[in-house]
């Protein structure tokens, strides 16, 4: 169990669908709402989970805001290396994504998993549009092939070699009859 980098209080694992048809395992702090995603597990996930993970805490944002120290210095619950924000000009300014340089997680505090989904979403409808969006679903689910897999039939798999194919019986007995036509003959010949 990993602690939280804002509260230092241990988090409860939250499952995510993910895009097409995956559970990812994610870690969420009771206290504060924040997200912890190791390496690749942020990009995948589902918008509408994202909103149902990363729900608007009312009582939260009605309380007045603590006095305290600006910002504080956050740690990697994974290898404790310090977080970093990240500054990528695509993403917009109220969204500070911290990363950790040494194991490629992401922190996201409460409401930031919500806002980078929208944000992913708005940016795939401006690049495919919506209707090559809607076109490419029926595609995606009917070939499983697709779909991406998580875990060690997946996408962090070793590579491995070619499939060697099957021979058939005819094959399979000529090459028996070379090999003792050959050690026939070579026995004749001494060799």
């Amino acid at each position: 169990m990993i602690s939280c980098p804002q509260c230092e209080l241990p988090m409860n694992p939250v499952t995510a669908r993910a895009n097409p048809g995956t559970l990812i395992q994610l870690d969420q702090c009771g206290k504060c709402g924040g997200i912890w995603c190791d390496k690749w597990e942020l990009f995948p996930i589902d918008p509408e989970d994202a909103e149902r993970l990363d729900s608007v805490d009312e009582k939260l944002l009605a309380a007045p805001a603590p006095a305290g120290p600006a910002a504080k210095t956050l740690y990697c619950p994974r290898c404790t290396a310090q977080l970093q924000a990240c500054s990528d000009p695509m993403l917009p300014k109220d969204l500070q994504l911290r990363r950790c340089w040494r194991c490629d997680g992401i922190w996201l505090n409460r409401g930031e998993l919500r806002r980078y989904k929208k944000l992913q979403r708005k940016t795939r409808v401006e690049k495919l549009g919506a209707e090559a969006i809607i076109h490419k679903i029926p595609e995606v689910y009917q070939n499983p092939k697709s779909w991406v897999v998580t875990g060690t039939q997946g996408m962090f798999v070793y590579p491995q070699g070619a499939v060697e194919e099957k021979q058939t019986v005819g094959e399979t007995l000529s090459g028996a009859a070379k090999l003792i036509l050959q050690t026939l003959v070579r026995m004749v010949l001494g060799i």
